[in-house]
């Protein structure tokens, strides 16, 4: 089994000092850019993958100001969703199934995540967790997918409807339910981090959270953010280089994390069958938010291409690339060329 330290280093972009795609192009905007402008740039490992801060400003010393202070929530944030850690809250309501007095942010990840799983008719479901813990088991053991009387018993334990919240206390109805975060607390974690850096008056910002990137504004040249597309099976090539826009964009794909070389098998699972889909390698999402796109292209790599256009063409503001197994590309109406 393989796990890599990136959850989503399928999306690349490019700027200032990133070197991942040149593009030699110099746009007007270029010309009208305030000189004094400059991008302070950090990068931490956190949430499993590496974060990455650019933020543009006159004051070089604010910029570092508000992007360590940005890192230092980024940081209290995983420790509340991190389902790894004895000490987070995630962690206490898995074990015990019951949490008092739960932080305003796990309240609200999990009504959104509700929202999404209702939006996708339960194939974005966070409860999912037994079934992957299954797969990983299995694979540790068998190097195997599970038998069927297996997931049919870890199935039972699924079903985002057993998530009850009262007020600020949280109860899991289904005695050995456990909830997973991971397709979906980065683009919460992202968002966060940009409205925080907002109220530093900080415009010009990209963060890139291992793939969920969320752009606004400008370099200190004045053009655009400039966003390349990977091939999910050749990371030195690109499906689609696209400049930025009023959106957030993240990626999920089979590669991510993954049980066999060819990854049919990996860390997506259909709560349906219980393994991984069988038809998209990867899946791109643009929304207005980016625990919007987190939590989409994880749904559509699950739903497959035709459901998956289907639902993007229906949510005002969405947009999507998908990738089959054989590498063929499908666009929704609106996604950027």
């Amino acid at each position: 089994m393989n796990n890599r330290l990136s959850r989503r280093d399928f999306i690349k972009f490019t700027a200032a000092g990133a070197g991942a795609l040149a593009l030699g192009a110099i746009g007007v905007n270029k010309l009208l850019a305030e000189p004094d402008l400059k991008i302070y740039e950090e990068t931490q490992v956190l949430m499993g993958t590496f974060v990455t801060i650019k933020a543009v400003d006159t004051d070089e010393k604010n910029a570092r100001n508000m992007v360590r202070n940005t890192f230092e929530e980024i940081s209290r944030l995983s420790a509340v969703f991190n389902r790894f850690d004895s000490r987070s809250e995630l962690y206490s309501l898995n074990r015990t199934g019951h949490i008092d007095r739960a932080s305003d942010d796990l309240i609200s990840i999990l009504k959104t995540s509700i929202q999404y799983s209702e939006v996708t008719g339960g194939l974005f479901d966070v409860t999912s967790l037994p079934l992957l813990e299954l797969n990983q088991k299995s694979f540790n053991r068998n190097n195997a997918p599970p038998e069927f009387e297996t997931i049919a018993e870890a199935k039972s334990l699924v079903g985002y409807q057993a998530i009850n919240i009262n007020g600020n206390d949280i109860t899991l109805q289904k005695s050995g339910a456990h909830i997973t975060l991971d397709s979906i607390a980065v683009g919460y974690i992202v968002d966060k981090a940009a409205a925080l850096l907002g109220q530093g008056d900080i415009a010009n910002v990209l963060i890139n959270g291992g793939g969920e990137i969320y752009p606004r504004g400008t370099k200190n040249d004045g053009n655009l953010w400039t966003i390349g597309i990977a091939n999910p099976r050749d990371n030195s090539s690109y499906l689609s280089v696209i400049d930025s826009g009023n959106w957030a964009i993240s990626t999920s794909g089979d590669y991510e994390a993954y049980f066999t070389d060819d990854y049919l098998y990996n860390f997506i699972i259909d709560p349906r069958t219980g393994v991984s889909p069988t038809e998209l390698a990867s899946a791109t999402v643009i929304a207005k938010d980016t625990i919007e796109a987190d939590a989409l292209s994880t749904a559509c790599i699950i739903m497959g291409k035709n459901d998956a256009l289907n639902l993007i063409e229906s949510l005002p503001g969405t947009e999507a690339l998908l990738v089959d197994k054989n590498m063929n590309c499908y666009r929704s109406s609106g996604f950027p060329n």
